[in-house]
Formats: structure tokens, sequence, C-alpha cells
């Protein structure tokens, strides 16, 4: 730990030994109390820092948070005030300036303090909110970038000179692999409190004591090449720094079998399916890389097909597919398969249907007519609609009629048609057409058995099974009683033959029955148990 101040008022403070995160805490706004330890320990960090002189201090902290549900610390300041700094519109996994609490960013971190020494304490409640700075600046103005050396103030009355800064371990461009030792000498005018050094943006740790090292486990690192930075503090706050490259190549090194059997085709104007055969590899292929005419365009996972969506119509491509392990270990590149998209399909739909009309042939036909629509390629079908259904599609591009039978007699039905093109485009509706179909010679009329069911004691009798056969016929009319034993049997014209009446644990009866066309006939059974 250790601070920079200036005749601004700035304070600056690096918080290295404050452990891995912290979980949301309730919402709190700082008060003149003592932060309350959390039921889990999560590690804390105290530290002192001097102020050259009383002023009112915006306190902000650098985290890095892993979701919107983890990103808050307890930061209590001299043990009387407590801040819950952070809370929401913080990004995850990036490391974060951040000068407010309780997720209001109106409601800054912010304090008087009175000249001289004071005692910050960090508190953990939770995992992976990360903190590797706290800068404490008079100048509520100043918005601190990047390790937060754009607030230092350059006109300084005391040291202004940074530390000079050499990296010596691993030699620049090394291939590194496993644990490894990065090491710096520095030196200053006045004296190196401390080298921080980092792997890419991420710090791996700092040592206050030279010759200044800390070990670098490259496993968490991804096989490739890493910038490697080696960064000086001195007491004033000045930083120095030395940078150089390493390669890393942990564990496996044998690259995939190269895909085989590349096949593209064009599944639409818009879309190419891509097929090929699975490569294998001695740890395990981790997923495929899709090239398209030279450039990359897709990394997918262990699977064997891609579909590419953000092809043009009437364009010719050439595919090739490279596998990847774990390690990063990857194939050759496939042979190439190459697909010409299709032209942009039609589209357009035909007109409707014109001049639609129903005529009533018989009591169970009514015919259709229209005038044919018109499309820009051709029309090849009409679908008919009785109602809101579909009842036909007349496949003759041809054709303008047709005829519905099987149609219940002195009945309305109302029809509709569209047109069809090759496409599978459709028209609007025509306009609607309706007819009755005639109604039947009185001689035609069915006949109709109507009556309840009961017990000897005048109980209805429901589930009873009524079936009634015509005289010289195969053909049955069956119905079933209802929970009050009421039936309704719909019969033949000038019905006669026999009716049986038939129920578990009851006698079954039969009679012969005639019944005119067109009379309801009702008849009230007994019937007696077994």
């Amino acid at each position: 730990m250790k601070t920079r101040l200036s005749t601004r008022g700035l304070l600056y403070v690096a918080v290295t030994s404050l452990l891995a995160a912290y979980a949301v805490l309730p919402s709190q706004i700082a008060r003149a109390a003592a932060c309350t330890a959390p039921a889990v320990d999560y590690g804390t960090a105290t530290v002192t820092l001097s102020v050259p002189t009383t002023a009112t201090y915006r306190l902000w902290s650098r985290i890095m948070v892993p979701d919107g549900v983890s990103n808050t610390y307890m930061l209590e300041v001299d043990g009387a005030t407590c801040y819950t700094v952070g809370g929401g519109n913080i990004p995850a996994n990036a490391w974060t300036w951040v000068d407010y609490q309780n997720g209001s960013t109106s409601t800054k971190a912010q304090q008087s303090l009175a000249g001289g020494t004071h005692t910050l304490k960090f508190i953990g409640t939770g995992a992976n909110v990360k903190i590797d700075r706290l800068i404490a600046v008079s100048d509520l103005a100043c918005v601190p970038s990047g390790f937060g050396d754009n607030c230092n103030v350059p006109d300084q009355p005391t040291d202004t000179t940074p530390p000079t800064v050499s990296m010596t371990s691993p030699q620049a461009d090394a291939t590194v692999a496993g644990d490894i030792t990065l090491a710096a000498n520095a030196s200053d005018n006045v004296g190196v409190s401390k080298v921080e050094f980092y792997a890419d943006s991420t710090l791996v740790g700092s040592d206050t004591t030279s010759p200044y090292s800390v070990t670098l486990a490259t496993s968490s690192l991804p096989n490739g090449a890493h910038l490697l930075t080696a960064r000086g503090y001195d007491a004033a706050g000045n930083v120095g720094a030395d940078t150089r490259t390493a390669n890393v190549l942990n564990g496996d090194m044998t690259g995939p079998t190269t895909p085989t059997n590349v096949q593209a085709s064009a599944a639409a104007y818009n879309l190419v399916n891509l097929t090929w055969t699975a490569s294998t590899d001695n740890t395990g292929v981790t997923g495929y890389t899709i090239v398209r005419n030279g450039v990359t365009i897709a990394s997918v996972s262990a699977v064997t097909s891609y579909q590419d969506s953000t092809v043009a119509a009437n364009t010719t491509y050439s595919y090739q597919v490279r596998a990847r392990d774990a390690a990063g270990n990857t194939s050759a590149l496939s042979a190439t398969a190459s697909v010409t998209t299709p032209n942009v399909p039609d589209t357009q739909a035909p007109t409707a249907p014109t001049n639609l009309t129903a005529t009533a042939v018989s009591t169970s036909q009514i015919n259709l007519t229209w005038t044919a629509a018109t499309d820009n390629v051709g029309v090849v079908s009409y679908d008919v609609y009785r109602g809101t259904a579909k009842i036909a599609t007349v496949t003759s591009a041809s054709a303008t009629s047709f005829g519905d039978t099987g149609l219940l007699a002195n009945t309305q039905y109302s029809y509709t048609v569209k047109a069809r093109d090759a496409a599978g485009n459709v028209s609007a509706s025509s306009s609607t057409a309706t007819a009755t179909t005639k109604a039947p010679a009185p001689s035609q009329l069915p006949s109709t058995l109507t009556g309840v069911v009961r017990n000897r004691n005048g109980r209805a009798l429901s589930s009873v099974t009524v079936t009634a056969t015509p005289a010289g016929t195969t053909s049955r009319v069956v119905s079933k009683t209802s929970t009050t034993g009421a039936y309704t049997l719909s019969l033949p014209a000038n019905f006669n033959g026999q009716v049986s009446y038939s129920k578990t644990g009851y006698r079954t009866l039969t009679m012969t029955l005639n019944i005119a066309s067109g009379q309801v006939m009702t008849q009230n059974v007994t019937l007696s148990r077994r």
C-alpha cells in the first residue's frame, strides 16, 4: 500500500492485498457508523493514508465485477463511516473506476477528511469482485482513467522523476510454459516503493523489495503471444514501466487432423448449409473455424455442420473448415467446397379471384365459378374455402369452377377462393359467395325417434345404447342416453325396422317400429334388472 500527495489534494492508494471478490450488500447510505462485518469472511485489508489539508475528497475505486449481482464492496473510513461502493451500471469483467455507492450514480462516495493520517478498511462480502486501486481526490472534477495517473498533478513541488524500470525475466519473445518468474530491476532518484507486474491488462502481483519479482502461472493464459508489463512506483506516485512479449505454449501441441468431405449446398437464395466429416485429435477436438472465400466468418463448437445466413442471391462461395483443440492447436484448412446460391424467389402473390358465384344444384351440391386471377409468373391452383375451412385445391390453373358435394339439404353455405402460384404465394380472398342447398322432397325427410329410458323405479338411466336397424339392411344408427336418460335418433326416411335398448346389468329390450318420413316419434321405455 502506498500514497501520493499533491498541493491540490490528490491522494493515491494502490490496494494490492485485498481479497478476490465481493457480493451484493443491502443498500445503505454512508453514515457515521462502522461497517457491519458480513456473516462470511471473504477477506479484509487495512491501510493508512495522510492528506495535507482538510478538504472534501471524492473516493474513486478501480474494481472488476463478475456480473450484475456481485458488484459491491464495503469501505470503512476511520472506523466510523461505512460506504457500500458500487452497485449497478458496472460492466462485467472489465476494470472500471467507480465513485458512487448503493447502485446510485448520483450518490457519491465522498467525505470531508481533516489534514493528517486516516485509516481505510476494505471489507469483502462475496466472491469475484476485485479491487486494485483507490484514489481520493479533492479536485472533484477529476475523472480517473487507466491506472488513475491522469488525476496526478504534473507541477508537484516535490519529486516528479519516475522510477527507471527494466524487465529481466523472461527474455523478450521467449517461449514459456508452466510457472515462470516475472522479474525487473527498478531504481529511482528517491526510492522505489513497489513494482507491479501485469500479464496483458491483468495484475499478476507486486513486490516491494528488490530484486522485484512475482510468479506467473502461464496455465491461466491461452497459448499464444502475451504482453508482460512491469510498473514501478516511487513514494511520490511517479510511475515508470517496461514491457515485453512472451509466447505461452503449454500442454498439448499436436493439432487435429484436417476436416474431410466438406459439402456446401444452397438451401435458399440467402442460406448455405455446410457439412463435413469430424476431425480427430490426441486429446479431443473442441471446435471448428469456418472460412469463406479466404476470410474467417464463424467459430463453432465440436459439431459437423454450419448454416451461413449471410450470403447473397446468385453468388458463388467457396468454403473451408479448420479444426482446433482445447490447447489452441489447429489443423490445416480443409479442401474447398463451392456452391452458387439461387436467384431471389418469387414473392409476389397472385391477384384475388373475382366474380365468385355460388349456385345450389341439388339438396347436397353447390357449384362455384369465378374469374381467373393473374400473377407475375403464373397461377397454378386455387384453394376453395367453405367458411374458414379449406375444403379443396383446384390444381388446374385454367379451371375456374368447383362443385362442393355431400352437403346438408336446405342449408346455407358461404365460400371464398384464393389463387396460388408455383412459389407458394397465396392471393387475398375473393369476395364471399353464399348459397342454400335445395330442400328435400317430403318423402325424403328423415324419420326421428326420441324418448327417455328409465328403470322400474322410474329413475332415468344414462349411457343406455339405443340401436336402430332398418329392415333388410345391416346398417345401424346408434346413440346413447344422456344423464337424464334422454335420446334422439335421426333415421332414414320411412324407417321400418328394429330398435333395441341395452345397458350392462339390464335386460335388453327390442321392438319393431314404423316411422313415416318427417315424423317424430316419442318412445319412452323401461328396462328391468337382470
